[in-house]
């Protein structure tokens, strides 16, 4: 006999910003990034390099968080997406 067995999972802690149900990873990459942009002009760097330093650190920041939210689901990536759409 085949038993499926689902664990209770807790839903993706999200923050209200400006009326809209924000990720809490998403809100944190905007920091890292908002925080690296001022830190490398703060040190001399160019716009250029920080332009890009931010975009990164966003990047990896967001899409980090959505790999670790993604794990609680035991299907795939696509369960992540359908359980938060539902919940807007």
């Amino acid at each position: 006999m085949t038993t499926h067995i689902q664990s209770v999972q807790r839903p993706v802690p999200v923050v209200d910003l400006a009326g809209a149900r924000w990720p809490l990873n998403k809100l944190a990459a905007v920091g890292v990034g908002f925080l690296l942009v001022v830190g490398v002009l703060m040190f001399g760097g160019s716009a250029v390099v920080a332009a890009w330093t931010a975009a990164i650190a966003t990047a990896a920041v967001w899409w980090g968080g959505y790999a670790w939210y993604s794990r609680r689901w035991e299907h795939s990536a696509r369960e992540y997406v359908v359980e938060n759409r539902r919940a807007e």
